[in-house]
């Protein structure tokens, strides 16, 4: 009989086993069941439990009030928490930081300090409680909220380009910043700086203030409304080029007069696109025409400049020109005849005595122009002398001084040679 129920049960047990081992249809039928009855569970019943929350911003209650009895926390930035909320675990989901609000008030500070402030903390919407928050409560600084105007200068950092330069800078001359007294007071300046590297355009941009305090360390500031104080910056930038000044000056007649001129200055600088300035290489003054005698002058002539070029700012818009007026000079060479003076009797000039002496003759062209050989005279005087062979001087007599003032005559050789022998 013992035994009978032993292969009974063992029957039995390898009958169940293989049921459920080998039935894969009731396998997922069961897991079916499970997952509804869970959520039957979750709905129906719902029990609460904890989620930790982290980062969450601390926020400020009351502080336009603040500010508005001339106090300024020293640190707006309060940090965040973490909030442990309990709620329906259905309500889990939803939980993140956005859904918290953690508030510390500042209504009750009236006066600057160091104040600890108890943090207030909800949920939204009714999605849980708050179980704790960590930190429970914030220490902030408050300070009297001042303001302050400072000068400001204009510091160029970097070069521009060569044949570039800063026609005209427009800024801030000064600046008023507000906020807490320990930041504030220290300033004295600012400085705005701006790098000129590689700029070849006008520029307008806010550039943010650099401060200083009295013994030019730099400060760090923070003002009220949290923002890098800044200022607007407009800087006119140019191709810029140094020309000469071409005088245009001439004679009515200048046959036989010269003409000198000098400006002063002598050169100019000019502005304007560098595709212009590249061909241009002077300017010239407006037209002078002088009468043709000799003179001195002086003249304040007016720049005349090529189209799409300027002066720089504050250069006088003429210059002053110099012009002199001469004479041309020059020089002629002459034949002149010689006159032999005293020939002593009984003696002849012998055949190769010289009839002429050639002179060079320098002065003033229109005077040499009227100049002619007849003009001059060249004597040798033959006074006592003997027969034979003599070298002789050449006297030149200069032309008539009221016609030919001024001309200078010079021998190209005052010795020559006479032969004198008797008459046959």
């Amino acid at each position: 009989m013992k035994q009978f129920l032993r292969k009974f049960a063992k029957s039995l047990l390898e009958g169940c086993r293989g049921f459920f081992t080998r039935n894969l249809g009731l396998k997922i039928v069961a897991v079916i069941f499970a997952v509804l009855m869970w959520a039957y569970v979750l709905v129906a019943m719902n029990p609460e439990r904890t989620k930790a929350i982290d980062g969450v911003t601390i926020s400020l209650e009351g502080y336009t009030d603040l500010l508005s009895r001339n106090l300024i926390l020293v640190d707006s930035d309060l940090g965040e928490a973490s909030v442990t909320v309990s709620a329906p675990i259905t309500n889990h989901a939803d939980l993140n930081a956005s859904r918290v609000n953690c508030r510390a008030s500042l209504s009750t500070i009236t006066a600057a300090g160091t104040y600890r402030l108890m943090l207030s903390t909800t949920v939204q919407s009714n999605l849980g409680t708050v179980a704790s928050v960590s930190p429970a409560s914030v220490t902030v600084e408050v300070d009297n909220l001042i303001s302050k105007t400072v000068p400001v200068r204009l510091n160029y950092t970097g070069t521009l380009p060569e044949g570039y330069e800063i026609i005209a800078e427009t800024y801030e001359q000064s600046f008023t910043i507000e906020g807490a007294a320990r930041y504030i007071e220290p300033v004295v300046r600012a400085v705005a700086q701006v790098d000129l590297t590689d700029r070849t355009e006008s520029m307008e941009a806010a550039v943010n203030l650099i401060f200083f305090d009295s013994q030019g360390n730099e400060l760090t500031v923070i003002t009220r409304s949290q923002d890098a104080p800044n200022i607007t910056v407009r800087l006119t930038l140019s191709a810029v080029k140094q020309v000469e000044v071409r005088e245009n000056v001439s004679l009515a007649e200048d046959t036989y007069f010269d003409l000198t001129t000098e400006a002063s200055p002598s050169t100019v600088t000019v502005y304007g696109d560098k595709a212009t300035l590249d061909t241009v290489d002077h300017v010239s003054t407006e037209s002078l025409v002088l009468p043709a005698q000799e003179d001195i002058l002086t003249r304040d002539l007016a720049l005349v400049l090529p189209q799409g070029v300027t002066l720089k700012k504050g250069q006088p818009e003429t210059v002053t020109v110099t012009c002199t007026v001469t004479e041309k000079q020059g020089e002629k060479e002459l034949e002149v005849p010689i006159t032999y003076l005293h020939r002593p009797a009984g003696l002849n000039l012998g055949e190769n005595a010289p009839t002429f002496v050639t002179v060079t003759v320098t002065g003033k062209m229109r005077l040499l122009e009227q100049l002619t050989a007849d003009d001059l005279s060249a004597q040798v005087d033959l006074a006592n002398l003997s027969a034979g062979t003599r070298e002789l001087v050449a006297v030149i007599l200069a032309p008539d001084q009221n016609r030919f003032p001024g001309l200078t005559v010079t021998p190209t050789e005052t010795r020559i040679q006479v032969e004198l022998a008797q008459d046959n």
